[in-house]
């Protein structure tokens, strides 16, 4: 069954009639029959009747109850599941847990390192912000650990990554090698630069070129470099006056100490 609007009349005098209509087949053919007309449809709705009618009929739908039962039920709190579950994969397949794992060994945290590095590293791609940010967000995401995680777990693991930064870039890079490619053939390097709100300079916060055109606040320069496959392979921070020429040599001589580099070729624009 279903509802049919049926027009009638003309000009000023033409009006919408709401009729109750069957369905069914009569020797193959769909046939329809009017089970009954509802009435005027304007009146009906300027009445109230016709949402009565809707009313009653709804009680004997089970259907229908629930979806009422469901518009009046407001949910107290909620959480995303997605992003941890898409970048958890990356991250294992990374062997980041057996990694993270290895090089807190000796420290004896009371705490799951890898946990809080694995949410410093997904609210930074989500959400970037503070350590402080970063305690209250992780609050906000369904994943294994979150749940027991203080704020001076963030501060601790922020000081843990920093001590053991350069041997777990080697490790990360070297994870991928084979025995015929151990060395870094083809390094894309850029640097960048962030400021910060200050007066005062220190030996690392310099007033130098800002890319930000905010020449008047101190900075430090940001130099990354990536693989053929836009992989990270290492970072250094430097004091905010590091011309690019001079960060480049300083990231060069870097990777010739850490990774097997014999012979490198630089192109720059």
């Amino acid at each position: 069954m279903y509802v049919r609007i049926k027009r009638s009349g003309s000009g000023k005098e033409k009006h919408e009639y709401l009729q109750l209509v069957r369905s069914y087949r009569d020797q193959g053919r769909v046939r329809q029959e009017v089970m009954v007309t509802l009435g005027r449809k304007d009146e009906l709705v300027a009445s109230g009747m016709l949402d009565n009618i809707i009313q009653g009929l709804a009680r004997h739908s089970e259907r229908l109850r629930v979806v009422e039962i469901a518009k009046s039920m407001a949910a107290r709190s909620s959480k995303a599941w997605g992003p941890a579950l898409v970048f958890g994969r990356l991250w294992e397949e990374q062997g980041l847990p057996e990694l993270l794992g290895s090089l807190s060994r000796e420290r004896r945290f009371r705490f799951d390192v890898e946990r809080v590095a694995f949410a410093l590293a997904l609210q930074r791609l989500c959400a970037p912000g503070s350590d402080l940010q970063g305690h209250a967000w992780a609050g906000t995401v369904e994943a294994p650990g979150f749940e027991r995680f203080e704020l001076q777990h963030f501060y601790r693991t922020c000081g843990f990554l920093f001590s053991v930064r350069e041997e777990l870039e080697t490790r990360l890079f070297f994870k991928d090698r084979d025995l015929f490619d151990q060395g870094l053939d083809l390094v894309f390097l850029d640097t960048t630069s962030t400021y910060v709100y200050r007066d005062t300079e220190t030996p690392m916060r310099k007033r130098g070129y800002s890319r930000d055109r905010r020449a008047e606040c101190p900075q430090l320069v940001l130099c990354v470099a990536v693989d053929a496959a836009g992989w990270p392979v290492a970072w250094q921070v430097l004091p905010g006056n590091t011309a690019d020429h001079e960060a480049l040599r300083l990231v060069v001589a870097a990777l010739r100490e850490r990774f097997k580099i014999r012979r490198a070729v630089v192109v720059a624009d």
